[in-house]
């Protein structure tokens, strides 16, 4: 079984957000891309030392305790 795409409705701040996680397309690989209200943000992608999230511009609002969970959702596909 494997991840293709993912779902969910998060909080940020007062406004709720739809938030996919899904591979780009053409799949394979240790990348998903993040996308938040059909907008992309970044990337979870696993490089030599682990996984890690980028972000297409700087969100220094979030911790890695925001960030471990979106790692979780893919770490067990590779």
């Amino acid at each position: 079984m494997f991840l293709i795409s993912i779902m969910f409705v998060a909080a940020f701040g007062d406004e709720n957000k739809v938030v996919e996680i899904c591979q780009p397309n053409g799949g394979g690989g240790h990348n998903y891309s993040i996308m938040v209200d059909n907008c992309y943000w970044g990337k979870i992608l696993y490089q030599i030392g682990g996984w890690r999230v980028s972000f297409q511009n700087p969100h220094d609002e979030f911790s890695g305790g925001d960030l471990q969970p979106l790692i979780d959702l893919v770490k067990g596909e590779d």
